[in-house]
């Protein structure tokens, strides 16, 4: 962007300075937003430019949390420590003064979608309408990073006890001074998220031709997701059929060129990529080694192999296994919400509604643009169990990479008779995680405590 709006010195200095040294900050040289055009430039902002993150980036760090990636022994030397504590689930994820990148990621994004919510409507130009849009586009964008933050740093939501877990500090103004940051509740979190989606969607466009712009598609997308977290499965089942009714485009893996690396798919970078929705996009992008457990699902026809190369074709290190290369192909991973996703979260909701068929048919609607020209074979079941089975299934193999995977098993944990624990190797250590255990919640980072003591920091076991 050209034009840097003030915000740019101040998006993060909530979380990122001590009290006194943000509390003294004052905008110098900078544009102040005055005009519709203003707010549009910052809500346009999609790379992170100084302090200020934009608006399209995601959370990344809980990848090496989940089974779906591993680190080699013969890699340790080769990933930075944060990785490493990730993947063993350590108390402390940073050192004591270093940053978590994800949380200044998102309460970056939450103070400038409060600006354009404070501003919007005294901006000295534009429509109704064009305000309306601005102010809808800025609540998505801060439901989003709220409902991200809960899913990191809180154990999952559970309808049973919501008001009994402890979320993240809540900001719904700009103040710099006289702030509480005590954490909110799961359920005031999410009462939050769920308010700022709905009452936004009549205020959007259908689509958009740039899919960093929320939208109507990208609002139902979204509740679609926030319902099936918290375990409302026909809203989520009718949130996921209004946003299939907008954009339901699925791309034919067989038509995907190869990269300039044989073998590797050359998927459309994420601003043109038809099938996502509304873009968000996660780092790190590339270099995540596969675990043996994921790798294995992938069929030999299935065209989804393409997303992974050896780990010897990048790190040079003669030892087997794959590394996820579509994030580097493309220099992105997507994480935010797309068409794969909706027909995904539409048959889970079917199987755990007792429609079985309905499920199938939604997998098979993906599968068949997944597979060699000629080898797919339709999915056949009449049982829900055995559905939502095939179902978790192809969401772990489709949605790999792409930040789902350690939310999902958190989700699967608290709402199905199933439990799962993960087990993680390093050194010739084992590591536990343990289903439903208070680890589950990543850790704050002990910066933001030491400053601001009255957040805590999350239980641990």
């Amino acid at each position: 962007m050209k034009n840097i709006i003030y915000l740019i010195l101040c998006m993060t200095v909530l979380f990122s300075c001590d009290r006194e040294e943000y509390l003294n900050i004052l905008p110098k040289s900078k544009i102040i937003p005055t005009q519709v055009n203003d707010y549009r430039l910052l809500l346009d902002q999609i790379e992170a430019i100084g302090i200020s993150p934009g608006f399209t980036g995601s959370h990344g760090n809980q990848e090496f949390m989940s089974d779906d990636f591993r680190i080699p022994d013969e890699l340790f030397n080769r990933l930075g420590q944060e990785e490493k504590n990730s993947f063993t689930w350590q108390d402390n994820i940073y050192q004591v003064n270093d940053e978590d990148g994800d949380w200044q990621t998102f309460y970056g994004q939450i103070y400038a979608a409060n600006i354009v919510i404070e501003e919007i409507m005294d901006a000295t130009d534009g429509t109704m309408e064009e305000k309306l849009q601005l102010e809808a586009e800025a609540k998505l964008h801060r439901a989003y990073a709220y409902f991200s933050l809960a899913n990191l740093y809180a154990v999952h939501y559970d309808a049973n006890t919501p008001n009994a877990i402890l979320a993240v500090p809540l900001r719904l103004d700009t103040r710099l001074s006289g702030v509480d940051f005590s954490r909110v509740t799961l359920k005031d979190l999410y009462d939050l998220v769920l308010e700022d989606v709905t009452s936004s969607i009549e205020s959007l466009p259908e689509t958009t031709t740039y899919n960093h712009r929320p939208s109507k598609a990208a609002a139902h997308a979204f509740l679609a997701r926030i319902y099936l977290y918290i375990g409302d499965f026909e809203k989520s089942r009718n949130a996921a059929n209004s946003s299939l009714g907008l954009v339901s485009t699925l791309l034919d893996y067989n038509n995907v060129p190869d990269w300039f690396f044989p073998g590797v798919a050359e998927l459309p970078e994420i601003e043109e990529d038809p099938q996502i929705i509304w873009l968000k996009s996660a780092f790190p992008f590339a270099l995540l080694p596969i675990s043996e457990a994921a790798q294995a699902l992938v069929e030999p026809n299935d065209q989804r192999r393409r997303l992974f190369a050896s780990i010897r074709s990048f790190f040079g290190v003669n030892i087997p296994g794959n590394v996820y290369a579509a994030g580097y192909a493309r220099n992105a991973r997507p994480a935010g919400f797309s068409t794969p996703e909706m027909y995904l979260i539409r048959a889970e909701c079917n199987a755990r509604l007792e429609n079985a068929q309905a499920a199938i048919d939604d997998l098979n609607i993906l599968r068949i643009k997944r597979f060699d020209t000629g080898t797919f074979v339709p999915l056949t079941s009449t049982s829900p169990t055995e559905a939502l089975a095939l179902v978790k299934k192809e969401r772990r193999i489709e949605l790999i990479a792409q930040n789902h995977r350690f939310f999902d098993l958190k989700r699967y944990n608290t709402y199905d008779a199933s439990k799962i624990d993960l087990v993680h190797t390093l050194l010739d250590q084992t590591f536990t995680l343990q289903a439903n255990s208070k680890n589950w919640a990543v850790p704050i980072a002990q910066k933001y405590i030491i400053e601001t003591p009255e957040i805590g920091q999350n239980d641990r076991e």
